[in-house]
């Protein structure tokens, strides 16, 4: 049983009285994004952990029975968030990319990865809690609709890399973008601990290995796309 699920027997906050009957679409959207925006909320405040059901519907003003009728979990509403970040996340990305076109500069692509990754700590959030939290508790119909439009919104950075480093392959691009997708999501963590972690740290003998976020996703992106257009030269 989810912990969700598992939480129904609990008092329900007050739901405010403008959302008792939601029978209309503009009410029933408008209930939709109250709790949308609660959960960017905690989410900015509390991170994925502490976005729980209950906290989103409190916030909302939306009973927790009222969420179920608009998402079947709380991982489907950080699934629908994820959607929506990498989409900005893309935009940023081409909008970066762009002045590049014909450069064949690696380090200036590698850049623009890094910072508009960077700038987006919530898609970081999402994108590194995507495998062990937010695909669970979802059904198949959900992941699927959910990949088929992360996957859509992230490979539109695609042809902007290709016109800035026109060697490289869809294949490549294809291998790129899945590397980065793991990059992220395990540096983002590591440069993000606990703050005990960080505490300790902070100590002189671990500066070899303390990780900081964007320089990590610059490096990544720079060694691997050289290498894809050095293959790509080479055959």
């Amino acid at each position: 049983m989810s912990r969700d699920r598992a939480q129904e027997s609990e008092p329900e906050p007050p739901a405010r009285t403008e959302w008792q009957r939601a029978r209309r679409p503009e009410e029933k959207a408008e209930r939709r994004e109250a709790i949308l925006s609660a959960a960017i909320s905690l989410l900015d405040e509390s991170g994925v952990e502490g976005t729980t059901l209950s906290e989103i519907a409190r916030q909302s003003g939306v009973s927790k029975a009222s969420c179920y009728r608009y998402f079947e979990s709380r991982e489907a509403i950080l699934l629908e968030l994820a959607v929506e970040e990498v989409r900005g996340w893309a935009a940023d990305v081409e909008q970066r990319l762009e002045p590049l076109s014909g450069s064949r500069d690696v380090d200036a692509v590698a850049r623009a990865f890094a910072s508009a990754t960077a700038a987006r700590p919530r898609f970081c959030m999402l994108l590194s809690a995507l495998s062990s939290v937010l695909e669970h508790n979802v059904s198949a119909d959900a992941v699927l609709h959910f990949k088929r439009q992360f996957n859509g919104a992230a490979f539109q950075t695609v042809d902007g890399v290709r016109r800035a480093l026109p060697e490289l392959s869809p294949g490549q691009m294809q291998l790129f973008m899945r590397f980065l997708a793991m990059a992220i999501a395990g540096a983002w963590p590591s440069a993000n601990p606990p703050p005990v972690v960080e505490e300790v740290m902070r100590r002189e003998e671990f500066d070899a290995v303390r990780s900081e976020f964007e320089p990590s996703i610059f490096d990544y992106c720079r060694l691997v796309l050289r290498g894809l257009v050095a293959e790509a030269l080479d055959e």
